[in-house]
């Protein structure tokens, strides 16, 4: 409910749920006037009467067309053994060359910052407390 305040017309979005208790005076956040709580608006007393829609017009008297047949290719049903040879088919070379790369990336900047603990240390000063509690420095 918008309220606004008499003395300096300040407008203040309050929701409901704050203003059931309607014998309780309210204060301007701006001014600080204290002024009892306003009316609700009144509920408008009809509502809106929108028009009824116009039906659609009738098609026109074109006779109709069957629908076009069309076949699917049936898919093959699988084997059991190449169901079974896929599922224990081990992973692509990619993938494992993947997974390889991750962790030697892993390992190669965890080793670059233990070497060049001292200037991490000084660039971040957080770096020296978790060397201090590894035992590297």
């Amino acid at each position: 409910m918008l309220i606004e305040c008499p003395k300096c017309q300040a407008g203040f979005q309050v929701p409901e749920r704050l203003l059931r208790d309607r014998t309780r005076p309210l204060r301007c956040g701006q001014c600080g006037t204290v002024f009892p709580m306003p009316e609700p608006p009144a509920p408008e007393s009809e509502p809106m009467a929108w028009p009824e829609p116009e039906p659609p017009p009738a098609p026109a008297a074109d006779p109709p067309r069957p629908a076009p047949v069309v076949e699917e290719p049936q898919p093959e049903p699988l084997v059991a053994e190449q169901t079974s040879q896929a599922a224990n088919e081990a992973p692509s070379r990619g993938l494992r060359a993947a997974w390889a790369a991750s962790i030697a990336l892993l390992i190669g900047g965890g080793l670059a910052a233990i070497i060049k603990r001292e200037a991490l240390a000084e660039a971040w000063p957080p770096a020296a407390r978790l060397f201090a509690a590894l035992g590297l420095m």
